[in-house]
């Protein structure tokens, strides 16, 4: 009997780490609750075969704030890959992660095999603004890769929701182009 292993994936997003000694919205301590996530995320029996971290790793786009990510992420025992939020820098974060493996061009995409299964991460965040849009090269470089592994399952990870979440203030900084999304995925 050829039994395949299942493939498990943890997602964690909007970390919004600050430098050190620094909290968000002035109230809240995001490097306290990523190293508490990271003792959980370590302790997990069965361990996740990857962690996508997917986007607002950081709150203002800093260096500094990317620094102080990639310190804290030290602990993390488990492979990740991450890509941008509206809060990112692009080039801030490939400059402090030089080890991810971007897919090429400016935008911070990620393609990995796990297993059986293909996770691309979509950079969906736009600088300067709240929502997100994918860029033409960003859809192109999703068709190829889909296109290339055509009898692979895949799954899909972006920021920004590519649809109507019921929720005010995410629903107005959504993904504006989700329709071009669908139709490379449907």
């Amino acid at each position: 009997m050829n039994e395949t292993k299942p493939v498990l994936i943890a997602q964690i997003s909007d970390l919004h780490i600050k430098p050190p000694g620094e909290l968000a919205y002035g109230k809240v301590d995001t490097a306290a609750a990523l190293i508490r996530l990271i003792q959980t995320l370590n302790a997990l029996r069965p361990r996740p075969d990857l962690v996508v971290i997917s986007g607002d790793l950081v709150d203002g786009g800093s260096a500094a704030e990317y620094a102080h990510l990639k310190e804290l992420l030290v602990a993390l025992e488990l492979p990740f890959a991450l890509t941008a939020g509206n809060h990112d820098d692009r080039q801030a974060a490939r400059e402090a992660f030089p080890e991810q493996a971007f897919a090429s061009g400016e935008e911070l995409n990620h393609f990995h095999a796990v297993g059986p299964l293909d996770v691309l991460l979509l950079d969906s965040s736009v600088p300067g603004e709240p929502f997100g849009h994918l860029s033409a090269s960003t859809l192109a470089w999703l068709e190829a890769t889909l296109t290339q592994n055509a009898g692979r399952p895949a799954l899909l990870f972006l920021h920004h929701p590519p649809f109507r979440s019921g929720i005010w203030h995410m629903d107005r900084q959504g993904l504006r182009n989700a329709e071009a999304l669908r139709a490379i995925v449907l």
